[in-house]
């Protein structure tokens, strides 16, 4: 079919005399005339694609009739065909619409009644264009629902992945599938913390390859160059190429995807990174724990020594305090003062050394609720 705005136009007809009082009908800058005298002669030339074809139904060899039936079954179904013939009778134009014919003229054709008719066969094709455009532009908008839909579903399928991913090589495996359904190459720099790690859709990087990745880490967010995109997050730094620069629908989706896998690699990360930092905690805590249940163990044998030895002390002093009194003098009330209060501060110690196990069992107890937050019970 011819473009918007173009008509091409086939003349079929054996009489030359006919054909050129056709041809006056389309002298516009619209329409692309072309004359065939014979039927074989018309349809040697359907490459062409005509839109509209003004046949003859009496001509030698293959005439209209046949001709029509032919070109349709060549494919061409959108052609107004237009058929002329000296005869008006039903029969013949009952075969003329057999063949699939559009329209019916009788000799001799004047311009006054064939203008008309190419009106109407010509709002017929722009009609057929108009629907056809409209189901290109529906079949594109829908090519690019399914492509856009797939497309996310290859980041969607990404960050589930992502999500039991333990280190950062496994970060870049996952990444790197994602990478090769977009069909791009890539360069890319991952940080965890102090770590860092450089990969290639080659495989490892080169040195090269890290020193281009350090400096565009210093670029905007995002950041294209010919067919070449950067793309910045904390802990990301992404370069790809082979960009579709002759496809802006598909480069901005890719625009955009590509963004979010980078981003849910980024926070994929950082979650690593708070992981790392808690692990070191825990075990910064465990340790602590042990090293308190060894002190508080120690403490309570050096405790039990020291109250011992605290009682064999008391003791000792009161019996030679006791001892002492038949050289002092003293009276026998004297005496009993003396030795009560001797065994009252006795009592007094014992209630501390006591007090010393009493803070003892807090700090067990502090040290058993540590534990529980720590295994997280």
């Amino acid at each position: 079919m011819a473009t918007a705005g173009n008509f091409k136009i086939f003349i079929v007809d054996d009489d030359p005399s006919s054909r050129l009082s056709s041809a006056f009908c389309f002298t516009g800058p619209e329409y692309e005339v072309h004359e065939f005298d014979s039927g074989e002669a018309c349809l040697a030339a359907l490459e062409i694609q005509p839109d509209i074809v003004l046949l003859d139904i009496e001509m030698p060899g293959v005439d209209g009739v046949q001709t029509c039936k032919a070109l349709r079954d060549a494919g061409l179904a959108a052609a107004q065909v237009i058929f002329v013939s000296v005869h008006n009778d039903l029969e013949t134009r009952l075969g003329a619409y057999d063949a699939g014919g559009n329209d019916y003229i009788v000799k001799p054709v004047l311009p006054g009644e064939l203008g008309p008719k190419i009106a109407v066969a010509r709002q017929v094709l722009e009609q057929q264009r108009r629907l056809e455009a409209r189901v290109e532009q529906a079949s594109t908008i829908a090519f690019s629902a399914m492509s856009s839909a797939a497309e996310l579903g290859i980041v969607l399928e990404f960050l589930r992945a992502s999500y039991a991913c333990d280190s950062m090589d496994a970060v870049h495996e996952v990444m790197a599938e994602a990478l090769g359904h977009f069909s791009v190459q890539y360069i890319a720099q991952l940080r965890c913390g102090e770590t860092t790690a450089c990969y290639s859709h080659q495989g490892e990087s080169t040195e090269l390859e890290k020193s281009i990745l350090e400096r565009v880490s210093l670029m905007d967010r995002i950041f294209q160059f010919h067919d070449r995109m950067v793309i910045n997050y904390p802990n990301v730094t992404l370069l790809v190429f082979g960009l579709p620069l002759d496809d802006e629908t598909r480069l901005g989706r890719l625009r955009d995807n590509l963004a979010m896998l980078a981003e849910g690699a980024d926070a994929r990360l950082l979650s690593l990174r708070s992981h790392v930092i808690l692990s070191r905690q825990a075990a910064g805590i465990d340790h602590v724990l042990k090293g308190l249940s060894q002190a508080l163990v120690a403490i309570e044998k050096n405790q039990d020594v020291v109250r011992l030895n605290a009682l064999c002390v008391m003791d000792g002093f009161i019996g030679e305090l006791e001892r002492a009194f038949v050289h002092l003098g003293l009276s026998e009330s004297q005496e009993a003062s003396l030795s009560e209060l001797a065994r009252s501060t006795a009592a007094r110690v014992g209630g501390v050394l006591s007090d010393g196990k009493s803070v003892t069992d807090d700090l067990h107890r502090v040290g058993q609720s540590l534990r529980q937050l720590h295994s997280g019970d």
